[in-house]
C-alpha cells in the first residue's frame, strides 16, 4: 500500500463475478465515460496495453476546474491495480484496489483511497462522498461484467445447439404493436424495427466486448452501445463511429401476403 499518502477511507464489497472480468474491467478505461456517464462526461486514453491506461477526462459537468489525468496500472502478480491522478484534480490522489478470489466466479474487492494534503475536517466527508460513489461505479460495473459473462456463456451453449432455418415471429397486425421487438433466433438475440415503412431484423449484441442492444433507441437507424459509445447503422451493419467491427449477420424478415405471417429466416 501506498505509506507516504494518508488513508482517508476503504471500501468493500463481494462480487458475483471471475478475476478475469474483474481484470478486464479495470484495463478498460474507455467504458467510464458511457457506462459511467453520470460520473464521467469525458476521457480521452493517450495510452493503453496490458498493464493498463492513461487518460485525460472530466467529472460532470465538463470543467477546466475538473480536467485531471489519469493512470491506471494492473499488477495481475499482487492481485491489485493503482489508479493515480497525475495531474489537474485531485493530482497525487491515490486508489488502491485488491482483489481476491473466494470462489469460482466469486471475488471480494478492496478499495483504499489515499489523498494528500487533505485537512482533518474534511475527511469525513471526502470519505462518505468516495464510497457513495465507487457503490454506484461497482453497480453499473457488475451489469457490464455480468451480462458480458452471461453473453460469452451464451456463446458457448451455441455451439452445440443444432442451429434452424426458420421461426414464426406472429401475425403482422399484433406485431406492429409491439416493435420495437426483441426476439431469439438460433439462440442468439435480435431486434425488429421498421425503418422505412420495411421491418428489418438486427444484430441485438455489439461485436465489441458483447455490450447489450436490446434496450438502446434507434435514432435514424443508428444504434448506440451504452457500454463504450459505439455506433451502428443498423441497416450496413456498419459502425460508424470509426470502430473496425461490424454487427453480426441478421435473419431476413418476410410477410406472408395471405396469412400476414412474419418469418426471420437465415
Amino acid at each position: 500500500m501506498s505509506l507516504s499518502l494518508p488513508h482517508v477511507a476503504s471500501y468493500t464489497r463481494e462480487l458475483p463475478i471471475s478475476l478475469t472480468r474483474m481484470y478486464e474491467n479495470a484495463i478498460d478505461g474507455e467504458h467510464l465515460p458511457w457506462l459511467h456517464r453520470t460520473s464521467f462526461s469525458h476521457l480521452e486514453i493517450i495510452d493503453k496495453g496490458s498493464w493498463g491506461w492513461r487518460a485525460k477526462g472530466n467529472f460532470v459537468p465538463k470543467s477546466f476546474m475538473n480536467s485531471m489525468e489519469l493512470e491506471l496500472r494492473l499488477d495481475r502478480e499482487k492481485n491489485c491495480w493503482i489508479t493515480r491522478t497525475t495531474a489537474g484534480l485531485g493530482k497525487g490522489t491515490e486508489i488502491w484496489t485488491h482483489a481476491f478470489e473466494l470462489e469460482e466466479n466469486k471475488i471480494k474487492i478492496v478499495v483504499d483511497f489515499y489523498i494528500p494534503k487533505l485537512p482533518n475536517f474534511l475527511k469525513n466527508l471526502y470519505a462518505e462522498k468516495l464510497v457513495q460513489t465507487y457503490a454506484q461505479l461497482y453497480d453499473e460495473d457488475l451489469w457490464m461484467m455480468a451480462t458480458r459473462q452471461n453473453e460469452l456463456d451464451r456463446i458457448k451453449l451455441g455451439e452445440s445447439i443444432e442451429p434452424f432455418e426458420s421461426i414464426e415471429l406472429g401475425l403482422l397486425v399484433e406485431i406492429e404493436k409491439e416493435l420495437p421487438l426483441t426476439f431469439s433466433f438460433n439462440n442468439n438475440p435480435y431486434k425488429l424495427v421498421k425503418l422505412d415503412k420495411k421491418l428489418l431484423a438486427f444484430s441485438a449484441t455489439c461485436p465489441h466486448m458483447l455490450g447489450p442492444l436490446q434496450d438502446c433507441d434507434i435514432d435514424q437507424g443508428i444504434v448506440e452501445c451504452p457500454w463504450h459509445g459505439y455506433k451502428f447503422d443498423v441497416k450496413s451493419r456498419k459502425c460508424i463511429s470509426g470502430a473496425r467491427c461490424k454487427l453480426a449477420p441478421a435473419p431476413r424478415i418476410t410477410i406472408d401476403d395471405e396469412s400476414g405471417i412474419i418469418t426471420a429466416l437465415t
